[in-house]
């Protein structure tokens, strides 16, 4: 059961901490919007995505913000009753400061509850739902940036070209080339699409029922064909989205 003494003391610590625990998550959040903001307006990401991301970063900043603002909230709280001579009424009260430790006691293990969660549960779910929303933006941002019948070149050393974008998503009737590694490889194929790799962070191109033609730079003549049901490739998306 809280005393009225209790209740003062917490009071008188709760204040500023509650303060200093917004001002400090503020500042370090400012650091996160300064970074990936800006990188997801230019790339077209709209509010709805930009507010998931900054969201999925709140955890980060708690984990540090929390011990910082009870340490901030007991110097505050315990300096006011110091300065205000309240501390030598509580003793002539017959009230040890000892005493005075089971409210602040009390606020250290909350905080420190608080920032468990938030470090050792919140903040590894937040770092994957973050993975997942930027990749999977970075997948749809490719898929919608290509055009029908235009060719995509915004890819290092790559092309593609689509003949139509069905109602379903994806691309049907396929050109793709890829000149890398001093071969060129030239794929054809009826169905194509993005492909979202969250676990190892990759975006693929999935080709489907196709052909393929390779032929090294230094040998056009000599040049292997073959037919394929499906085959994945690697693309290394910030090069369009950095």
């Amino acid at each position: 059961m809280l005393r009225t003494l209790d209740r003062y003391v917490l009071r008188e610590v709760t204040l500023p901490m509650v303060l200093s625990l917004a001002v400090l998550t503020f500042l370090l959040e400012m650091q996160v919007i300064t970074r990936y903001g800006e990188d997801l307006v230019a790339s077209g990401a709209p509010w709805p995505v930009i507010l998931q991301v900054l969201g999925t970063l709140l955890p980060s900043a708690l984990s540090l913000a929390i011990p910082m603002s009870v340490l901030i909230g007991i110097l505050v709280g315990f300096g006011r009753l110091s300065a205000d001579r309240e501390f030598v009424a509580i003793q002539a009260c017959g009230v040890s400061l000892t005493r005075l430790l089971r409210p602040v006691t009390l606020i250290a293990v909350v905080a420190t509850a608080a920032a468990a969660h938030q470090t050792i549960v919140a903040l590894p779910r937040a770092n994957q739902a973050f993975r997942e929303i930027v990749f999977g933006f970075v997948a749809s941002q490719v898929e919608n940036t290509i055009r029908p019948r235009v060719f995509f070149n915004q890819f290092t050393h790559r092309v593609i070209y689509v003949r139509d974008l069905p109602a379903e998503g994806g691309w049907r009737d396929v050109f793709f080339a890829d000149a890398q590694a001093g071969n060129m490889v030239v794929y054809f194929a009826r169905e194509g699409r993005i492909v979202l790799d969250a676990e190892r962070r990759l975006v693929q191109l999935q080709l489907i029922n196709g052909t393929s033609h390779a032929a090294a730079v230094s040998e056009p003549e000599e040049l292997r064909s073959s037919a394929f049901e499906s085959v994945t490739i690697t693309l290394d998306p910030n090069t369009v989205f950095p």
